[in-house]
């Protein structure tokens, strides 16, 4: 159920059993054999099917043996198919539209994160500081975050943190690093609320809300992902023109050398 008062009152609301375990457990699986194909050529891994804990010693070995192979993995999950999927389910655009958004359009593409402190050079990487969304999106005022765990993620895992009714506050003076607003002034806030999720929970905000990521006390990856939408009909947008301010342009020279020869093209699509 979407509670509406709950959301506005709050700055957010969270949706128990939102989704199927199974069609969430299907984004985390693709992702995975993204990772396993590049351990495989590596010989980090010698199977696909390994256990969880097989899978992420895996994933730290890839991560310390080829960073450039591990990020380019990392790449690509950002543009598997079950997650742009999942951003244009039916569900979540009725969803965000009971919450105000007459006519939601997408902010920035899908996120997926696997956040882990062995899998990180940075800390923004695996655990964000307090910051609200709507500094690096610049879009509507009621524009909407949608963050779906993709994992059971209670406060040893580092749950999300989020500060009620933060988001009227407004935006908040933040300095930008890394894609995201960090605030200058945390104490702005109140103490966070840890908000613990389960596969199918679906957790919506306003992109004004003041939140962070918990302090993970394991070695496991936490793994999510989070949608961003603005409302192409909210006024204040419209007056500015529509602003967009996120930048997508290809790599200009080849990555790859004198890459492909012709012979392996004709043998791509030899009949």
């Amino acid at each position: 159920m979407i509670d509406v008062r709950t959301y506005k009152e709050n700055g957010y609301l969270l949706v128990k059993g939102f989704f199927q375990r199974d069609e969430i457990d299907v984004i985390r699986r693709e992702a995975k054999q993204v990772f396993i194909a590049q351990m495989r050529r590596l010989d980090i891994l010698r199977a696909d099917d390994v256990p969880e804990s097989t899978f992420e010693r895996g994933m730290a070995d890839l991560f310390d043996a080829d960073l450039q192979t591990f990020t380019n993995c990392g790449k690509q999950v950002q543009h598997l198919i079950s997650l742009h999927r999942l951003s244009l389910d039916e569900r979540v655009v009725r969803a965000i539209m009971q919450l105000g958004l007459a006519f939601p359009n997408i902010s920035t593409r899908p996120v997926l994160y696997f956040n882990s402190r062995r899998l990180a050079k940075k800390e923004v990487y695996w655990r964000l500081s307090s910051h609200q969304d709507w500094r690096s999106m610049q879009g509507s005022l009621d524009a909407i975050v949608v963050w779906v765990p993709l994992m059971d993620i209670d406060r040893s895992l580092g749950a999300l943190e989020v500060v009620p009714a933060s988001h009227t506050l407004g935006l908040l003076r933040s300095e930008m690093t890394d894609g995201y607003g960090h605030l200058q002034d945390p104490t702005a806030a109140s103490e966070p609320l840890s908000v613990e999720v389960e596969i199918g929970d679906a957790l919506f905000f306003s992109a004004f809300l003041v939140h962070q990521s918990g302090t993970s006390v394991t070695d496991a990856i936490r793994w999510s992902c989070h949608f961003r939408y603005n409302n192409l009909r909210e006024p204040t947008f419209i007056d500015r023109g529509f602003p967009h301010p996120y930048i997508y342009k290809p790599q200009e020279e080849l990555i790859t050398k004198n890459f492909p020869p012709r012979a392996q093209v004709v043998d791509t699509f030899r009949v």
